[in-house]
């Protein structure tokens, strides 16, 4: 049964690579970008996130022509937006919780749902661990408060990390956008019951799940 996907592009390059990954399992997929040219094949919008109007109008846009979201990948990493008057980590999420707040109840009304989020290390702030504890903390936070207050439901929250790659190949980028679709993929599949997971990726492989929660709520296959 094909189900509404709304993928939301960021810093990681990575969107589109997600967003071809549910297109070729059939599901209705909507395409949020704030700049750039997308894939003609997909459903696309463009949306600053962290515009509520404009929020609003594109994902009511989709639910439109789509129903209720389904599953939400969001690549909360903002594109040219990391400076000092702006900090990476609350800029990565703030726009995690602005499209989460909007996509959310239509998912708790339904009963189910799967969100993924996507999020550089370099935009949690990780490297020392008194400048990168507390940012990194603080999107693992959001995910893990989302895990509870979902408890019961079948909705799963997980966490999807990247590190920088500015230094690696195109091949090497290109390779480390298909991980990240692959684990997307994998984390929302319509059985997947895992929530709370961070896993990070990096440029040559991909870390195991580090100690997934259990949803308690039925799953799709219970519907």
């Amino acid at each position: 049964m094909s189900r509404s996907v709304l993928v939301v592009s960021g810093a990681s390059g990575s969107a589109e690579s997600v967003a071809a990954a549910y297109a070729r399992q059939d599901d209705w997929v909507g395409f949020l970008y704030e700049r750039g040219t997308p894939p003609d094949e997909l459903y696309n919008v463009r949306c600053d996130v962290s515009d509520g109007f404009q929020l609003d109008a594109a994902v009511s846009e989709f639910e439109t022509g789509h129903g209720a979201v389904d599953v939400l990948v969001v690549d909360a990493d903002r594109q040219g937006r990391h400076d000092r008057r702006d900090p990476a980590a609350a800029e990565t999420r703030a726009r995690a919780n602005a499209i989460i707040g909007r996509t959310l109840p239509g998912m708790r009304e339904a009963g189910q749902g799967r969100i993924v989020l996507i999020a550089s290390t370099k935009g949690l702030g990780r490297g020392s661990a008194l400048a990168g504890g507390a940012p990194h903390a603080d999107l693992m936070s959001l995910a893990w408060h989302l895990v509870h207050e979902c408890r019961g439901s079948d909705v799963t929250v997980n966490v999807i990390t990247y590190g920088c790659a500015n230094s690696a190949t195109h091949e090497g980028r290109a390779h480390r956008a298909q991980q990240i679709a692959d684990l997307a993929v994998h984390l929302t599949r319509p059985e997947a019951t895992d929530t709370g997971a961070v896993i990070p990726i990096e440029v040559l492989g991909a870390i195991p799940v580090f100690d997934p929660a259990r949803t308690q709520g039925p799953s799709y296959q219970d519907r």
